[in-house]
Formats: structure tokens, C-alpha cells, sequence
């Protein structure tokens, strides 16, 4: 059964403080202290990339190990390298971070005030740390989303964890219908046949002891939250699902601020249009009786 390590959040304070309060420090508090800087990827996909924003990534330690207490600081600049300022909220948001490891067993959506409050500092200096353990050791991708003037604007990083267990490589399943827990999900798209450059409808069944799950609710404002990454990592989308009798938003700007009714369901809608040929898996969240479900799918796209 696939394994998914879902929103893997440790607090570092007690280490953090630790290493300071020792006078010699041990390789592992040096460590902590280390950090090693990022380059992004441009985002890929259906959503517009705000202009003149630079993304830039660190984290605390350097050498990234599995089992580890990771903190992952995000910076948001100008053109001219200022912290940008005027983020937007969506979603209930103002940044949002998915994290996925490359045989597609690890998935996690965090926010930086999943741990506390955002501060004014980290406003004025567009700086925003998350915290993490890697539970695996390979390659992931590390995405953030967030917007400025509500246009959109995304990046999106590749990074090696040493250490073990070891991931697997991911295996191509293209089954239709799958169980996450006691749902059974059944994933169909229009046209059925998938191609680059058409946008196609990937329509979701939510059902439950066999009977169709019709009161779903909101999860940060969006029916369903959706993130799609290629097999090799290079793209990466983060788009939302809809409901059939919703006004479709042909532009990810619509996607910003969705109104939902408190009750839905069974079905979800998403509108893709993929950049290149390839497989890609869709992990998608929805939310049911206060629980966050995670759904998977590989499709590919010819």
C-alpha cells in the first residue's frame, strides 16, 4: 500500500536552544547552524507567474538527513532583491508550501503559520521559515506558492537527503479507482485521452461504504487543493478543484478567492492544460467530516 507521510511538522526550539546553550558545540548543533542557499525553478503549468519576483530558499542545517529537524526559510524579493512586499492572502493563507518526494510516497502542504502567528518582521523582510522531517533519503521537490496584488506567482526547488531509510523509485500505476482509508475515489477525465497543450477536465467520485460522500466541505476555501509534479520533478502545478455547477475560472487569478457552499460532493472537477508529454502524479486534498483526505493519481499525458 502506498505510504504517505502527510504534513510532517516537528518544533526545533528545544534543539535549537540547546545548541546555544552549550559552549562547546557538538557536530550536530554546528550543523544546525549551517545554511545552504537555493536557486528556484520557474513554475510550470496553468498558473500565471507574477512578474519581477525572485524566490530564494534556505535551510537550517545544510546537509539536509533524514530524521532531522529541518528549517526551511523562504525569502521573496523585487526585481531589484528588496522583500517584496503587498503578499496577498489565498486560500486562507499567505504562503503556501508543498513538499514531495520523488518516488511520490511522501506528500505534505504546510504554511509557515501552521507554528505560530506571521510577525510583522516576517512581513516587512518577506521571510518565511517552515520546519520539517525528511523521513526518507532522495530527492525532493520543495514548492511555494503565494501571491502579490492577487497575481499568483509560484517556485519551485529540488533538493538531496542523505541519511536512511532510502527511498524506492515510483512505479507507474494508472488505476482509475483507488481506496484512501474507507473512501473510494474514482478519477475519470474528458476527453479520456490526455495530450499537451488541451485542457482537460480530471473528474473525482468521492464515495464511502458505498454510498456517495455528498456533504464534503471547504478545505482552505477551495473544494479541493491539487498539486501536480511530473515524474522527473521539473514541473510542478498547484491548482484547485471545482464543482460541477461552478462558474469554471479560466484563469488561476479566479482560483484566488472561491466561494463554496459548506456541503458538496460527490464530484470534483479540475481544469488542467499540461506543458509537456510525460507522467505526472495528482495528489489531491479534501476534507470530510473535519479530516483532511489525501488522494493520488498517476496519469499520463501524451
Amino acid at each position: 500500500m502506498l505510504r504517505m507521510v502527510y504534513e510532517a511538522v516537528v518544533l526545533t526550539v528545544v534543539l535549537i536552544a540547546a545548541c546555544f546553550s552549550l559552549a562547546s558545540r557538538d557536530a550536530f548543533c554546528a550543523a544546525m547552524e549551517e545554511m545552504h542557499h537555493f536557486g528556484g525553478h520557474e513554475h510550470m503549468g496553468n498558473a500565471m507567474k507574477a512578474p519581477e519576483v525572485i524566490v530564494d530558499l534556505e535551510t537550517r542545517p545544510a546537509e539536509l538527513r533524514t530524521g532531522m529537524p529541518t528549517t526551511i526559510t523562504f525569502f521573496i524579493k523585487d526585481a531589484g532583491g528588496n522583500p517584496l512586499q503587498d503578499l496577498t492572502v489565498t486560500h486562507e493563507r499567505l504562503v503556501h508550501v508543498m513538499i514531495i518526494s520523488a518516488d511520490f510516497r511522501t506528500f505534505a502542504h504546510i504554511h509557515p503559520d501552521d507554528l505560530g502567528p506571521i510577525t510583522s518582521d516576517m512581513i516587512k523582510d518577506a521571510r518565511f521559515p517552515i520546519r520539517y522531517v525528511f523521513p526518507t533519503a532522495g530527492r525532493y521537490l520543495i514548492a511555494l506558492d503565494s501571491a502579490v496584488n492577487d497575481e499568483p506567482f509560484s517556485e519551485h526547488f529540488t533538493v538531496d537527503v542523505g541519511g536512511e531509510p532510502r527511498m524506492g523509485t515510483f512505479k507507474r500505476d494508472l488505476s482509475r479507482g483507488k481506496m484512501f482509508g474507507d473512501y473510494e475515489v474514482m478519477l475519470a477525465s474528458s476527453p479520456e485521452r490526455i495530450t499537451v497543450g488541451k485542457e482537460v477536465v480530471l473528474k473525482y467520485t468521492i464515495s464511502r461504504e458505498g454510498r456517495p460522500v455528498t456533504d464534503l466541505e471547504p478545505y482552505l476555501s477551495a473544494p479541493m487543493h491539487v498539486a501536480i509534479v511530473e515524474d522527473d520533478l521539473n514541473n510542478f502545478i498547484h491548482t484547485h478543484g471545482e464543482l460541477p455547477d461552478m462558474p469554471h475560472h479560466p484563469m488561476m487569478a479566479g482560483h484566488m478567492h472561491m466561494e463554496v457552499p459548506a456541503n458538496f460532493g460527490p464530484e470534483i472537477d479540475i481544469y488542467i492544460n499540461f506543458p509537456s508529454k510525460g507522467f505526472y502524479q495528482i495528489f489531491g486534498e479534501l476534507k470530510h467530516q473535519g479530516r483532511v483526505v489525501l488522494t493520488s493519481f498517476m496519469i499520463q499525458v501524451e
